[in-house]
């Protein structure tokens, strides 16, 4: 596995959970509808630092195979 994909596998489970929280929203009482908020966008910004590091690599570092 290269580095790249790495970290763009934790992406893909961060948003995962962004989207359960989502479906999970839609089943809350209006009195839980915001702490599903709350966790929607803290998952929505736990994304951002890894975007941006996957942006910024060279190839040679997305490309480097890690254990």
């Amino acid at each position: 596995m290269t580095y790249r994909e790495k970290i763009q596998e934790m992406i893909k489970k961060i948003n995962s959970i962004y989207d359960d929280a989502e479906g999970l929203r839609d089943y809350a009482t209006p009195d839980e509808k915001g702490y599903w908020n709350k966790l929607r966008g803290t998952f929505y910004d736990a994304d951002q630092p890894l975007r941006q590091l996957d942006n910024s690599l060279s190839n040679g570092r997305a490309t480097m195979e890690i254990d």
